[in-house]
This record gives structure tokens, C-alpha cells and sequence, in this order.
């Protein structure tokens, strides 16, 4: 069978994505008894307690399909957020909101304007729609926003923002980014993901809700449990947007899309506020003991508003990685995204935080 004839013209040239190296694989491929897992920005204190209880007492009840549009997660966070039920979706994942975005609102050849140095799953989606890519540059490891407004034309269709930005971290400020959505033609989508934003400075990240309230209703913002609410095996995300937008992503939406026991995960969650309490205290803790460190070393590292931080190693960042791999680390090359002597560290617990700068030390001086 002749695959290039069959295949839709936006797949060619894409490479998937690759997910950060599973623990299981690490232990096989360097004989690490218990390898520690700082590659994939989860929570390492687990799930959120209530959130996992809600998830057991929905089990037995997995025989019957789940409520197919999250109403109980829809409303919680309509309650939580000040919004319309109508006005979010709830998917499997962030990254199915992203793709239901790009698969609603784009013809072939739109423009769709992006960073040079972002999550790559933006491109893909955008790509199998047969989109153009317009590529905008960057200041430094910083998204440049004047950048991606002088790509803006009258093909765009949709510009992406990832607040903050991943691998880098870099956070942009409120106003910033609400003198960038006021600039933006009101009928240019603005993709803003936030899936990091739980951990960002409150009094520096910007309050897009409040903006989307205020009326800038091309405004699609994306965020996840996954990171701050320890639920990324559970695979829930959400979109809060327009009510007509939302609608539009619905007629397309997988028929239950997200199962009966991740719903149930979710609303428990979202109401685990000590929960998050210990999460962000302990992320901030542990990122600056992390940067602390790094300076000590003299590695340079991007500022972070995240549970992660990219460093410039300053050598090959393939060759750091698996050194670190070889020492019980598992880490993620930054060299995918363009930067390749960086590489990206999930900030774990102090005794994980405390054995990747031990780990990384030597084998800093190892390479050099």
C-alpha cells in the first residue's frame, strides 16, 4: 500500500512528539535500581488526595459511560472561575482542547502565527490542518510579542501563545500581554495556554479570564490539572472561551471524551485546595534551592515561573542527559527545541532536588 498517496498532504513532514523517557526504560537501559523522574514536569507529591478518593468511589461505576460533556467539572469550574458552563470545554487533556481548536478554526493555508521556541504539539495540530506556519522570533529565551504582532496578516488565523512558555519557563507579564490581545484583530483566534500558569507569580501573570470577561472574546484560554493537581495520568484539561467558539469545538468533540473516573478525579481536585497549598510552597521552595544551586555552579538558567527550569549546560545536551541517566537522573534534552546545550529539570521533592544537582555536579565536571 502506497502510504504517501493515501496520507493527508498536513501530516507530511511532521515529527511526533516525543514524551519524556518512562522510568521503566531508563532502569532496563542503564541497570538504575529506582530511577528518579525529573523529565515529563510532574507533581511529585502525588495526586491530589481528594482527587484520588473521588476517583476510587467512581470505579465500580465504570461499566456505563461518563456524562459525555464533563458537566460536573464544567460547572466546577464555571463556580471557581466566574464564568458560563457553556463557556469551557473539558478535555482529554490539554492537548485535545488544542487540537480541537486547530481542527474548528482552520482552513487550508491560514496562517497561524507561532514562537520559535515553544511546546511543539502546537505545530502538529495546526499542521495536519494543512495550515501555514509562521514562525516569530524570540528575544533571547523570552516569547517576543511585538515579534509575532508584525507576523500577523490578513491570512492569520490564529496566534499561540504558551504563558508560561515551555521548555523556557519565561513568564510574560499581565500587561504585556493585555496590550498584545488588544492589538490582536479581534477576528485572529488567540490560543493562550497556560497549562503552567498555577505556578507563576499571582501578582505578575497576567488574568486572561478577567480579560475574555472584559470582552476579548477571540480569547481561548488553555490550562490542565496535570501539573499543580498531580492528574496527568488522569488526562484532564479544559478551554475556557466564547460560547459560540466552544460550540463549534463540540460538534467535533470525541463522544465521551474523558472518563467517568478522571470527571469524578477532577471535581475532588479542584477542591483540594491544601493540596495545591503544599504543591505551590513546594515548588518555589524547591526551584529556588534549584537556581540557588545553579548559580553556585556558574551554569546560567532561565528565570522560571513554572515546575521546571531550563539550564544551559554548557555541553552537549544529549551527552548531559544520558550522563545523567547513567547516575539515576532522568532529565529531558532541550536539544528538540532548538537549544542544544540545555536541558529541562522538573523541580521535585528536596532529597530528588537535592540528588539531581549532586548527579549533574559530577557529571558537569565529568564532560568538561
Amino acid at each position: 500500500m502506497d502510504t504517501d498517496k493515501l496520507m493527508n498532504r498536513g501530516v507530511k513532514g511532521i515529527k511526533p512528539y516525543v514524551g519524556g523517557k518512562p522510568k521503566e526504560e531508563v532502569a532496563r537501559q542503564y541497570g538504575v535500581a529506582e530511577p528518579i523522574k525529573m523529565n515529563s514536569n510532574e507533581n511529585p507529591l502525588g495526586v491530589s488526595p481528594r482527587g484520588l478518593e473521588a476517583a476510587r468511589a467512581a470505579l465500580p461505576e465504570a461499566n456505563v459511560y461518563p456524562e459525555a460533556t464533563s458537566r460536573a467539572v464544567r460547572e466546577t469550574l464555571a463556580r471557581k472561575l466566574g464564568v458560563g458552563s457553556d463557556e469551557i470545554m473539558v478535555g482529554n487533556g490539554a492537548d485535545e482542547i488544542i487540537y480541537y481548536a486547530a481542527m474548528a478554526f482552520t482552513n487550508d493555508g491560514d496562517e497561524v502565527v507561532i514562537p520559535r521556541i515553544t511546546f511543539p504539539i502546537y505545530e502538529i495540530a495546526y499542521r495536519v490542518m494543512r495550515a501555514e506556519i509562521v514562525t516569530s522570533g524570540m528575544k533571547g529565551m523570552e516569547i517576543d510579542l511585538e515579534a509575532m504582532l508584525s507576523k500577523v496578516s490578513p491570512r492569520t488565523k490564529a496566534v499561540v501563545v504558551c504563558n508560561p512558555n515551555n521548555p523556557t519557563g519565561h513568564v510574560l507579564g499581565g500587561d504585556a500581554v493585555r496590550l498584545f490581545v488588544e492589538r490582536v484583530p479581534r477576528g485572529v483566534l488567540i490560543l493562550m495556554d497556560e497549562a503552567y500558569g498555577d505556578f507563576a507569580d499571582g501578582g505578575e501573570f497576567p488574568d486572561t479570564v478577567s480579560m475574555f470577561k472584559s470582552g476579548f472574546r477571540n480569547l481561548l484560554v488553555v490550562r490542565t490539572l496535570s501539573k499543580a493537581y498531580g492528574m496527568a495520568g488522569f488526562r484532564v484539561g479544559y478551554g475556557i472561551g466564547d460560547e459560540a467558539v466552544i460550540s463549534v469545538m463540540n460538534r467535533i468533540k470525541l463522544p465521551f471524551n474523558v472518563t467517568i473516573v478522571s470527571q469524578r478525579a477532577a471535581v475532588g481536585a479542584l477542591e483540594d485546595e491544601e493540596f495545591m497549598r503544599a504543591t505551590l510552597e513546594g515548588t518555589v521552595a524547591g526551584r529556588e534551592r534549584v537556581c540557588g544551586a545553579l548559580k553556585r555552579m556558574g551554569l546560567s538558567y532561565v528565570k522560571s515561573g513554572t515546575n521546571f527550569v531550563l539550564i544551559d549546560t554548557g555541553r552537549d545536551a544529549d551527552a548531559v542527559t544520558d550522563a545523567l541517566m547513567r547516575r539515576g537522573i532522568i532529565v529531558r534534552s532541550a536539544k528538540m527545541y532548538g537549544t542544544p546545550t540545555s536541558i529541562r529539570v522538573t523541580v521535585g521533592t528536596a532529597a530528588q532536588n537535592d540528588a539531581f544537582l549532586r548527579a549533574l555536579g559530577e557529571t558537569v565536571s565529568e564532560l568538561s
